[in-house]
Parts: structure tokens; C-alpha cells; sequence
């Protein structure tokens, strides 16, 4: 009854020429339709525009919970019953429809799970090289969230294969028909059930290989493309970190040489790089930055301290509309990137900033990550921009590198790497955000000794940091903030050897 295999033999010639053919033909083109449709259903769904999200999420919700049968009825069926015949009176294109209406569904929940999965700070990263929000969606935060659903839409076409069964309905011809429907009618022919085996077998044969083929992909494309000698040396301090971190800041401060500095009386005469004005930001009932004023020159190093949670990362994310001030202006070398009209996106391209994740992008290599903002932003073309990334790994010393996909770096290249990609956009002026506090100490000063160099070489540069040593020998200004406020601000000489406040008295006490 299930296993007769002269039954079997007898329906296999048509399951593997008109009913596999017809199968994946139902399946691939319901499931184009569906990555079309649910890619929009999905952008649409998590937009911050209500209209919009209302009715993708009526669609995701309406298509998800009726029964595909019902739907591929009301569609295959209905439609032409109702006096519509977009597609003539041939029931193939309307299975396909269908098909392609209830995956759309179900891949729109797909891709907005994995979109909502990637960091935040991926997006950020890109807008802050001056990316519109689109274009950063597009290049930066879909691949990203394709890759990490490739599996469950792999599981999704796999339903499609299995759903194009319930297409008989419609009543196909012969020359039509899929894997099931020959099965069935064969069975029925037959009174034996081993053609429906013939035709589970022959399901099978599509979707198992496909499961494994797709596992290999996602594998590959996690690892990369492999690389000759692309090994990377790890340092014995990350082989071997501490149980527990330091727990003052003075264990973590790293020395580096003094550099020459300008007289302060220099820096009075250059235009201002950043001004806040005013500046005050709230999240929720909890003010953060509670009327700050500050000035930024061209060329200045200032380094801003103070104990976590104090406001220091909110005043650059201020700084460069990462977030919006509830009150108070910000000045970009004369642009009011907080103004209601401000052309935010050429603002930011002559800013760069190193947050402290490094937010680099996991799907693209090193070469790539730096060479995407000057192709995109800038203009450059694909290969004036990789050879310009390629001049900018070499000055921070990852020429070598080039190939690698951040997972393959080490923790003290990762940040070099950021480094690299905020010096390719010509930026004027850099922001870093406590870009050491993650590293090892033995792995902060190579980091350190890069930013030395850039302020050598004269690199407007506001640091968030916790390493007093690079304050103290590298900075032009000191601003130590807490409480959302700056309580005081001066030379290093004056902060750190003649501090007025009981405050910064206090603070200098715990970490020097």
C-alpha cells in the first residue's frame, strides 16, 4: 500500500521532470514576489511614520492569520469569480499571486527581526560619515539583516515548496501540475498510496539539500573570505585577561610622550571649530546635560573627564545630532547643525567619530570599511576610494589587513581601523568616545600613540577618555564635567597640578 516500488517507479519519471519543474517554479517566483513585497511590508512596519506602519502591519497581520488554502481560494479563485482577470483565465500566474501574497507575510516579520538585530550603532556609524538615512539603511543595515535571517528564509522558501501543493484548487492542467497533485491523481488512479510517497521522497529530495546549502553559505559568509596568511597575531594580554577589570581609573592610565604644544594665545586667533551654546539634553525626567557652553578651535586637542554618567558621550552625540538638544545651539565650523533646515548629512561628512564599540561594519572588510564613506559620501570612485583607505590602514599600520573582516582583528586593530575610516572622509575635525575603555591596558597605548600623532599633525580632536596620562601630556584644554554640567575647564597644568574646585579635587584624588 505505501511501498510498492513498481508504483513508485511508475510516478517517478513525472515528479522529476513536470512536477519538480512546476514546483519550483511555484516556489521561486511567489518567493521573489514575497522578498519584494516583504522587504517594503518590513521597512514600512518599523517606520516611524503611523500611516505607514498601520497598514503593513494590517497586511503582516491579515495575510499571517487566514489559512494559505483560504487565501490561494480567494485570490486563484475569487479574483476571476468577482470579474477580475489580470491574469486572463490561466489559474497558474494567480497561484503564483497568491503564493506570493501569504510569503510576503511571513518574510516582512522575517526581515524586520533581522534588521531590528543588527546594533544601533551601525547605523549611527554610518550616518555620522554623512550617509542619508536610505542610503545607510541600504548599504549597512539590510545586508546585515538579510545575513542574519538567511536560515529562517531558507525555512520560508522551503514552505513555499511545501505550500504549492495546496494549488490543486485552482485546478491546474496536466502540463501544469506539482509534485503533489501528480502523486495524488496517480494514487487515485491506483488505489495505492506509495505515489504519495514517491512524492514526499521527491520533496525531500528539494529541501534537504537546500537546508545544507544554505547552512554552508551562512557559515562562509560569517568566516569571511579566507585570506593567505591572514592570521592574526593576538597579543599575550588578550590570550590572557585579567579576571576583573581595574577598578580605579588610575589603573588603566597609560603614558605617553609630551607633546608641543601651542601657547593658549594661538588658538584665540583660529576659527572655532565646534561651539555649544546653551546646550541642554533629557532623557526623560533625567537631565544629562543641563546648559552647556563650550568652544572648540581649529587644531585644539581638548580632553573631557569627569566620573560615568556624567554627560561626556551625550555632548558629542549632541555635537554631531547623534542626538537632538532640547535646547541651545550647536556650531560646525560656522553651521548650525542644530538648526530646523541644517544640511545634517554635509555637517557631518567634516566630522568624524571613533565611538567605543568601534562600530565597525561586520559584513565588509577592513579596506572596505574605510573606503565606504569616501565612495558614497564623497563621491571618489570604487577604486580613488579603496586606494585611498589603502593609504590611510597603511599610516595606521594594517596595510596587511586590508582583506580581513573586523571578527578577524584583534582588539588593539579594531579601533585603528575606525580610526582609519573617520581620517579617509577628510574630516576636519575628529570626535573619540572613550574609544581605549574597552582594551587591555597593554593594547591602549598603540591606540593612543595614533591619536598623539594625528594631534602632531594639527587634527581638531574632542576626546572623551578616562586615560588621564593621554589628557595631561597630549591635550591644549581639560574639560571636567559632572552632573551634565562643565565645572571646570583649563590647561592640563591647571587641572590637573591647581584644580580650584572641590570637585575635580575629588575626582583627581580617585584616579591619579
Amino acid at each position: 500500500m505505501f511501498f510498492d516500488l513498481d508504483r513508485m517507479a511508475e510516478v517517478f519519471p513525472n515528479l522529476l521532470t513536470s512536477g519538480i519543474i512546476n514546483t519550483i517554479i511555484l516556489a521561486s517566483s511567489s518567493t521573489l514576489l514575497g522578498l519584494l513585497l516583504g522587504m517594503i511590508l518590513a521597512l514600512g512596519a518599523i517606520s516611524h511614520f503611523g500611516p505607514i506602519k498601520w497598514v503593513c502591519r494590517v497586511y503582516i497581520d491579515v495575510f499571517r492569520g487566514l489559512p494559505a488554502i483560504l487565501t490561494i481560494f480567494l485570490v486563484g479563485a475569487g479574483l476571476p469569480m468577482a470579474g477580475f482577470h489580470p491574469f486572463g483565465y490561466d489559474s497558474y500566474p494567480y497561484g503564483i499571486t497568491a503564493l506570493g501574497l501569504i510569503a510576503a507575510a511571513y518574510i516582512a516579520e522575517i526581515f524586520r527581526s533581522g534588521i531590528e538585530a543588527v546594533p544601533g550603532g551601525q547605523l549611527e556609524a554610518a550616518r555620522t560619515m554623512g550617509m542619508p538615512y536610505l542610503t545607510a539603511m541600504r548599504l549597512v543595515v539590510v545586508p546585515q539583516g538579510v545575513r542574519n535571517v538567511l536560515p529562517a528564509l531558507t525555512n520560508q522558501f522551503i514552505g513555499a515548496i511545501k505550500d504549492s501543493s495546496l494549488v490543486y484548487i485552482l485546478g491546474f492542467t496536466v502540463s501544469q501540475r506539482e509534485i503533489y497533485r501528480i502523486g495524488q491523481d496517480q494514487s487515485q488512479v491506483t488505489g495505492n498510496l506509495s505515489p504519495l510517497v514517491a512524492a514526499g521522497l521527491t520533496y525531500l529530495l528539494l529541501t534537504v539539500p537546500l537546508t545544507y546549502l544554505v547552512n554552508y553559505l551562512d557559515r562562509s559568509m560569517k568566516r569571511g573570505p579566507r585570506l593567505v596568511h591572514d592570521t592574526v597575531a593576538t597579543p599575550a594580554a588578550e590570550l590572557a585577561r585579567p579576571a576583573e577589570a581595574p577598578e580605579t581609573l588610575a589603573a588603566m592610565t597609560v603614558s605617553v610622550p609630551e607633546r608641543k604644544r601651542a601657547d593658549a594665545s594661538v588658538f584665540d586667533e583660529r576659527p572655532v571649530a565646534l561651539e555649544l551654546s546653551g546646550v541642554h539634553k533629557s532623557f526623560g525626567t533625567h537631565e544629562v546635560l543641563r546648559g552647556i557652553d563650550l568652544k572648540v578651535r581649529s587644531g585644539e586637542v581638548v580632553c573631557v573627564i569627569g566620573p560615568s554618567g556624567s554627560g561626556k558621550s551625550t555632548l558629542l552625540r549632541v555635537s554631531n545630532r547623534l542626538e537632538e538638544a532640547d535646547a541651545g545651539t550647536v556650531t560646525i565650523y560656522g553651521d548650525e547643525i542644530t538648526a530646523p533646515k541644517a544640511d545634517v548629512n554635509r555637517i557631518r561628512s567634516t566630522i568624524g567619530m571613533v565611538f567605543q564599540s568601534f562600530n565597525l561594519f561586520p559584513h565588509m572588510t577592513a579596506l572596505k570599511n574605510v573606503a565606504m564613506g569616501p565612495h558614497v559620501v564623497r563621491g571618489l570612485s570604487q577604486a580613488d576610494a579603496e586606494q585611498a583607505a589603502l593609504e590611510q590602514l597603511k599610516a595606521v599600520g594594517l596595510e596587511s589587513k586590508a582583506g580581513a573582516r573586523p571578527i578577524k582583528l584583534s582588539g588593539g586593530q579594531q579601533p585603528r581601523v575606525a580610526i582609519a575610516r573617520a581620517l579617509a572622509m577628510e574630516s576636519k575635525m575628529i570626535f573619540f568616545d572613550e574609544v581605549t575603555s574597552a582594551l587591555d591596558p597593554e593594547l591602549v597605548k598603540g591606540v593612543l600613540m595614533i591619536m598623539t600623532d594625528l594631534a602632531e599633525r594639527g587634527m581638531t580632536m574632542v576626546v572623551v577618555t578616562h586615560e588621564m596620562g593621554f589628557a595631561r601630556q597630549v591635550a591644549d584644554r581639560v574639560v571636567f564635567m559632572d552632573e551634565g554640567v562643565i565645572v571646570e575647564e583649563g590647561t592640563p597644568a591647571e587641572i590637573f597640578d591647581a584644580p580650584k574646585t572641590a570637585r575635580l579635587q575629588s575626582f583627581l584624588s580617585q584616579v591619579l
